[in-house]
């Protein structure tokens, strides 16, 4: 099965690859950012034609939202298992899966920009896009910021933030 690639599609493997816990016919983010469970189902509902009254909040956790569909969870699964094959060059597409990691589980902390979880594939897949990597922890925060800006919603909250 052929998936096409979009900007959104990619938004949502990134998020999904970063999920506490995937299932396999089971697609959510747990976050407490508003604003991100909004996105998360404007773009399922949009973008991968999820109906409305198919989202679930608060399935295992008051901050998770979610579907159950086997066919977009398996478009997620390739999508991220074929990472380092994908996202190759700083484009829109890897921008966007990026971006999808980081606002799945990337924050700031007093060390610095860290991603939980970052697996030998991630890794790999970042430093294709010139982002180096120690652990979960980013080494080039400036190029990194540089890629996801306008596409994480975490990265626009920050900033509005310091604003």
């Amino acid at each position: 099965m052929k998936t096409k690639l979009t900007s959104h599609m990619c938004y949502m493997a990134g998020l999904y690859s970063k999920a506490a816990k995937q299932e396999k016919n089971f697609v959510s983010v747990n976050t407490s950012i508003e604003e991100l469970k909004d996105r998360f189902v404007e773009l399922s509902v949009k973008e991968l034609g999820i109906l409305p009254n198919k989202i679930i909040f608060g399935r295992g956790s008051e901050r998770s939202v979610g579907f159950y569909h086997s066919r977009v969870a398996k478009q997620l699964i390739d999508i991220t298992n074929r990472e380092t094959y994908i996202f190759k060059v700083p484009n829109e597409l890897s921008s966007s899966y990026v971006a999808g990691m980081f606002d799945a589980s990337g924050h700031f902390s007093a060390g610095g920009l860290e991603i939980r979880h970052v697996t030998p594939k991630d890794a790999m897949m970042l430093e294709n896009l010139s982002i180096h990597t120690k652990g979960d922890k980013v080494l080039n925060i400036g190029r990194f910021m540089e890629l996801i800006k306008g596409r994480s919603i975490v990265l626009d909250r920050l900033k509005l933030r310091s604003d």
